[in-house]
């Protein structure tokens, strides 16, 4: 594995709460990318969305390479949330372990963003998705983040309450808050 790189895996919610607030989600991950930028180990960003299905932004791109356009949230509706999740893990999961293992990162840092409302996944549970995610945790040492509104999505998927930022709807920069905690115990796990 090389020990200066890791994989910063986002699978974004498309939903329209995003969407009201697109400036303030948009300055707040794009902050978190440059604040991430600056750490000593190297990282590589792959990207997915998810909204009436699965959208690929960037795959294993590095970070020094990332950018933003208004289109990262191009489509809303009723979201696939554990289908769109289940399918990013699997496709990494596969993609790393046809990498040579000197070439691998060493750490794998996984963040979802979701409102999880109107979850419309029709191939897999929230079992099977709580089921994968202690599968990576515990076997291949990933790290899941969670970024909601829906504190319940924690407990089903089986994040720890310490790895869920919560987003309040009445603050004015909801989403720049929860990025800016995302940012710091992504940064902590990142140089520990």
């Amino acid at each position: 594995m090389k020990e200066n790189l890791h994989e910063l895996v986002f699978i974004l919610d498309q939903s329209a709460s995003i969407k009201e607030n697109y400036d303030d989600a948009l300055s707040g991950f794009k902050k978190l990318i440059a604040e991430q930028k600056k750490l000593a180990c190297s990282a590589n960003v792959t990207i997915n969305a998810f909204g009436k299905g699965i959208i690929p932004i960037m795959e294993n791109k590095p970070i020094e390479k990332v950018r933003f356009n208004k289109n990262l949230f191009p489509d809303s509706g009723v979201c696939p949330m554990i289908d769109s999740v289940m399918k990013t893990i699997d496709d990494v999961g596969e993609r790393l372990s046809s990498t040579p293992e000197d070439e691998r990162p060493s750490k794998v840092i996984v963040t979802i963003v979701t409102f999880g409302r109107d979850n419309a996944s029709k191939k897999h549970t929230y079992d099977q998705l709580a089921e994968k995610i202690q599968l990576q945790s515990g076997v291949y040492k990933w790290k899941f983040y969670l970024v909601t509104d829906f504190s319940i999505n924690m407990e089903k998927l089986g994040i720890n309450e310490d790895d869920t930022m919560i987003i309040h709807r009445d603050d004015k920069e909801t989403f720049k808050a929860a990025y800016a905690e995302l940012n710091e115990k992504m940064t902590a796990h990142r140089t520990k």
